[in-house]
């Protein structure tokens, strides 16, 4: 018996250093440069499970509850990424309040149980009150007016379509162009906005998506390869998208902010190369998981609004509303 308990006692022990080192290295904590789809969208769930392990042993006042917290220390920069404790600080300033907002074309296909989409997300943006409003899946023909926004613009992600990007202001908003990827239906729009007498670069961007749907698993062999296929093909095309996407910012002269449906979290890739120049706004001032994707008990944050070093995050909120697959962000940025 007492053999026993030795042996899984060590058994859990290499279990959690398995899971510790897994965890580190898709946080890129190693430095390794590696990338596993499935493994960078699972770093909360590796999270959780050395948590428990965690708990685990200090319940027993065992030394490998140290690990954890070694770990911890190590990647808390990461971390931070993941979870961010609230705020303390009281906010006397106000700055231009920027919202991002996949919309899911206003549930023009009634995935969602709820009556008059359109009017509940016009009341939610007037209620909220942003300056600016960045919406991705902007369904032209099921969209409200938005009537207290006198500055807007409508691009197709397509030639033709009706589905695209959208920004609405109450400030000057011009030169709007659109964004548009090689074999993708997915795009986004620029569009320079007038504030303080300065002129801000706006970039309203939807890279490609995920598209996880019911048979996605990994428990099932015919699924499961099929699965993680179509996580890498994803992941190398958003990092297309997304090197695409630099090599145009590059030539931008303004201050920029970002509003992005990235369909990605940020362990990945193409989150890490957006924000080498830039601020994410949740990671100054945001807090909780800050999930936007409205997924079942897993936090999946894929939407961001990242700025130009040079804005200030004076407030950052993901919205708990559920109008569409994702919940809205949104920004308070003081500039200069």
């Amino acid at each position: 018996m007492k053999k026993r308990k030795s042996f899984l006692t060590r058994l859990a022990l290499a279990l959690n250093l398995f899971l510790l080192l897994l965890q580190l290295m898709t946080m890129d904590v190693l430095g390794l440069g590696l990338e596993i789809p499935i493994l960078s969208l699972g770093v909360p769930l590796l999270c959780l499970l050395n948590v428990v392990f965690f708990v685990f042993w200090t319940l027993r006042l065992k030394w490998p509850a140290l690990l954890f917290l070694i770990a911890v220390a190590w990647s808390f920069e990461s971390w931070q990424l993941l979870y961010q404790f609230k705020s303390k600080g009281i906010i006397t300033s106000k700055g231009l309040h920027v919202m991002s907002y996949n919309v899911r074309s206003f549930n023009r296909f009634n995935w969602l149980e709820v009556e008059d989409v359109p009017t509940a997300i016009t009341n939610f943006v007037e209620t909220t009150d942003p300056d600016v409003v960045c919406f991705q899946e902007y369904a032209k023909d099921n969209a409200p007016l938005f009537k207290k926004y006198p500055y807007q613009v409508f691009l197709p992600y397509l030639p033709n379509g009706r589905i695209g990007s959208c920004i609405i202001s109450k400030y000057p908003i011009f030169n709007s162009k659109k964004i548009t990827f090689d074999a993708s239906k997915n795009g986004g729009m620029q569009s320079d906005l007038v504030w303080k007498q300065d002129t801000l670069r706006l970039y309203n961007i939807h890279f490609e998506s995920l598209r996880i749907d019911s048979k996605d698993t990994l428990f099932s062999p015919e699924y499961s390869k099929k699965f993680n296929s179509k996580l890498e093909r994803v992941f190398e095309l958003q990092k297309k998208q997304v090197a695409q996407f630099e090599a145009l910012a590059s030539t931008n002269r303004f201050p920029e902010i970002l509003c992005t449906d990235l369909n990605n979290n940020a362990f990945s890739t193409s989150y890490k190369t957006l924000t080498t120049v830039r601020k994410d706004a949740y990671k100054d001032k945001g807090k909780g998981f800050g999930a936007t994707y409205q997924f079942p008990y897993f936090p999946l944050r894929i939407d961001y609004i990242l700025t130009a070093p040079s804005f200030k995050i004076i407030d950052f909120q993901t919205h708990d509303v559920l109008l569409s697959d994702h919940k809205p962000i949104s920004a308070q940025l003081g500039w200069p």
